[in-house]
């Protein structure tokens, strides 16, 4: 089962134009599947071609928040009656998708030879992707450290709370203790106060550095904003429903940074140049 993450990463490193980004949190509640989707729609309007795969396992919810009704979820693909692009699904602006399967109990155990199964069959889309978008469960199981790992790189989302924070500190610690050289960033979302959610994120940089001797990259930060919970609720991700707001502006100004372009112009001839930073390897 060690060896599953490696060989993805073998596996993405012949496919130079292809992106994987996994995003994790150390608890359940702090916006991360909100985060995945928008996130997505910001770089699929920027000509990206984004697939997202949510791997939070028999407790999906990414169609549900895009509004589409999941005809085959992941479950088909691990029985053997579907491919993995059958079961690709389309929602809001291009962006492509895979329900993890929601009330699916066997999904909550996968085994080893399901799981590498999954991980194979990722990089051997027929679908035309630049940028995968893993949306892993919350906290820290054999799971969601596999997925983790297969990534070329990951984004920690925590919100100012404490105990956020802590959970957030133990899910890098796992990781780092697995995969010390693995890139990860931190995004912390649900702020109240910019000047705090800072102190926050600079907080915990430096305790990470300092006990992990590990760098984490500071992405961004995301103030709360009363309209992304209703947007939820309208099943409409807030980028789509409110596109010129604060909170898209935020997700795309993370979008952004991502691809390390510059804020004030994205030409879209850059694009192939970009993907070219895919893998890290151990």
């Amino acid at each position: 089962m060690a060896d599953q993450a490696q060989n993805l990463r073998n596996l993405v490193g012949k496919k130079q134009e292809i992106r994987v980004v996994s995003i994790a949190s150390g608890k359940g509640g702090v916006g991360k599947s909100s985060i995945s989707i928008n996130l997505a729609v910001a770089l699929s309007r920027r000509g990206v071609r984004v697939l997202i795969i949510d791997a939070d396992f028999g407790l999906a919810n990414v169609d549900v928040m895009l509004g589409v009704t999941s005809r085959y979820d992941i479950s088909y693909f691990l029985r053997g009656e579907k491919t993995l692009n059958d079961i690709i699904q389309l929602g809001h602006e291009g962006v492509r998708f895979i329900s993890g399967g929601s009330g699916v109990n066997d999904l909550l155990n996968m085994g080893e030879e399901q799981l590498a199964n999954l991980i194979s069959g990722i990089v051997h889309l027929e679908a035309p992707i630049d940028f995968i978008i893993i949306d892993t469960g919350a906290g820290i199981n054999e799971n969601i450290m596999q997925m983790v790992l297969a990534s070329s790189e990951t984004i920690i989302v925590t919100t100012p709370e404490p105990t956020s924070i802590l959970d957030a500190y133990a899910l890098v610690k796992t990781i780092v203790k697995r995969r010390a050289a693995h890139p990860l960033s931190v995004l912390i979302n649900k702020c109240e106060s910019k000047t705090e959610a800072k102190r926050v994120q600079d907080g915990f940089i430096e305790v990470v550095g300092r006990h992990l001797g590990k760098n984490v990259n500071p992405l961004g930060l995301i103030m709360y904003n009363q309209e992304v919970p209703q947007s939820i609720k309208r099943q409409i991700p807030i980028t789509v429903s409110n596109p010129g707001g604060s909170t898209a502006r935020e997700i795309d100004t993370i979008a952004r940074a991502i691809l390390d372009l510059p804020m004030e112009h994205i030409p879209s001839t850059l694009l192939s140049r970009l993907f070219s930073r895919i893998l890290v390897k151990a």
